[in-house]
């Protein structure tokens, strides 16, 4: 297991876009057949992050400050802001970004932030008060996706919108694989791309 990901699964599949029945929020709230490492994650700014629960995660940061860039022990380099965002918690994303919260904090070998994560679900809001924030859409993961390469592949046309407002050139940037944002796009995302650069051949 590479040094991205957490020592354990269960509890990171929201953000590594894991299984999603019987959802980790219910591990997090139950404790059934929790780890120590799942136990530690439980009571982390991370879970609450993960679950949408503010009024949870502004009792944690007010006690611990420090929590706003930790990992929750997972291991895995995502802070409160990767989880929040990649679930769509809007609420929460703007807490951890009134809080100081590390707009472009990258995963360690991944190299995904907070942006990216929410782009490729399509969270258009999260998108919004990213970019707002500060947030780079420039920047690219570790296969070279930027936010934009994952919105449209994710088939997101307002959060693509958004990301081409922000970041025009974007639109012209190259995976490792030689792939525009506009040859990965998807669904609804497919004509927004088109309207600002030509066809590329398969």
């Amino acid at each position: 297991m590479n040094g991205s990901a957490p020592r354990w699964g269960s509890l990171a599949d929201c953000v590594h876009g894991g299984p999603s029945a019987g959802c980790n929020c219910a591990l997090v709230t139950t404790g059934v057949e929790q780890s120590l490492d799942e136990m530690e994650f439980s009571r982390s700014a991370c879970a609450a992050a993960q679950c949408g629960d503010v009024a949870k995660l502004r009792r944690i940061l007010a006690r611990n400050p420090q929590a706003i860039s930790g990992d929750g022990g997972s291991g895995g380099s995502y802070t409160p802001l990767h989880y929040a965002a990649r679930a769509g918690h809007l609420e929460a994303v703007q807490l951890l970004l009134k809080s100081g919260a590390p707009v472009d904090a990258a995963t360690r070998g991944m190299g995904a932030t907070a942006l990216q994560r929410a782009a490729g679900q399509g969270h258009a809001a999260v998108v919004e008060a990213l970019l707002r924030a500060g947030a780079d859409a420039a920047l690219g993961d570790c296969d070279g996706e930027t936010a934009l390469h994952k919105a449209a592949a994710q088939g997101s046309a307002e959060a693509c919108r958004l990301l081409l407002s922000a970041c025009p050139g974007s639109a012209g940037a190259r995976d490792k694989a030689g792939r525009t944002p506009g040859q990965r796009a998807t669904g609804a995302a497919v004509a927004v791309m088109e309207a600002v650069q030509p066809a590329q051949p398969p």
